[in-house]
């Protein structure tokens, strides 16, 4: 029983060993090419400025619409629209954006 266990250990650590070597080559990696390039230039440089400018622009338009969403209670869902959204585009999306592919 104890030559068993002793086997049945050493497969199972080589297996351990082996899959993490070979799960290198199931990994879904994007061939890169010259589109990538010039779109993450473009997120860099243009989306995400502009990103940075909507999201200043929202928060005005956000205190600005402060008299019509206080009486019918939807200050939530316009904070969400005009700020939340414009900031996260800006600053907590991942660069390179996968989902823009």
């Amino acid at each position: 029983m104890r030559r068993l266990k002793r086997v049945f250990l050493l497969i199972l650590a080589g297996s351990l060993v082996f899959s993490s070597l070979y799960s290198v080559g199931w990994a879904q990696e994007k061939p890169v090419d010259s589109m990538d390039y010039r779109t993450n230039l473009i997120d860099l440089f243009i989306a995400r400025p502009l990103g940075i400018v909507a999201a200043a622009a929202g928060t005005g338009f956000f205190v600005l619409s402060l008299p019509f969403t206080l009486p019918t209670r939807s200050v939530d869902y316009s904070f969400n629209t005009f700020v939340v959204e414009p900031w996260k585009f800006s600053f907590v999306r991942e660069f390179p954006d996968e989902e823009t592919y």
